[in-house]
């Protein structure tokens, strides 16, 4: 009797390794949404899709889940606009770390902090930093899609002084 019980628990361990190491590590994705950006009294409000990352701008990112619950996110955006002879290009990366509150959940709600930087070049060039936090809902379709909806606030210094950037996204993201 007692083997059949060091058999069965030996099974049910090998088991949840099994499973944890099945669990994603990497999602790989792109926002949609809308953002806000205004300093001063003005704003600009921005529909992309994709859209919804740096200061509006088509954005890519790529979760690395250090645990089940905690996760580093570099993002990366690129935008270039040509119209009549002149010449507008935008680069900007962030990163973030977030911390899901129910990993091992369907869905489970966030909390992230973010640092980011923006270079914009028109013949001339300005760039500054940002730093915010978002709080969302990430939600896994099927074993290898993530569906996210979050909102976002950042304030921008440097060349961006006192710019504020609210965001409302939806990211589509596949996981590994």
């Amino acid at each position: 009797m007692r083997r059949i019980s060091v058999i069965v628990s030996t099974l049910s361990l090998a088991g949840s390794l099994a499973a944890a190491q099945r669990q994603s590590t990497v999602e790989v994705g792109t926002l949609v949404g809308v953002t806000i950006l205004s300093v001063s009294g003005t704003s600009v409000t921005h529909v992309g899709i994709p859209g919804d990352g740096i200061q509006a701008s088509p954005t890519l990112y790529a979760s690395f889940f250090l645990s089940p619950s905690l996760f580093i996110e570099p993002q990366l955006a690129f935008t270039s606009i040509s119209s009549n002879g002149a010449h507008l290009t935008s680069f900007g990366f962030a990163a973030q770390v977030g911390y899901l509150f129910a990993p091992n959940a369907s869905g489970s709600g966030y909390i992230a902090a973010n640092a980011a930087i923006q270079s914009l070049s028109d013949g001339g060039s300005v760039s500054g930093e940002g730093v915010g936090a978002a709080l969302g809902y990430r939600f896994k379709v099927k074993n290898s899609l993530a569906v996210r909806v979050d909102g976002r606030y950042r304030r921008w210094f440097g060349d961006f002084k006192d710019m504020n950037e609210i965001g409302i996204g939806l990211g589509l993201g596949a996981t590994f």
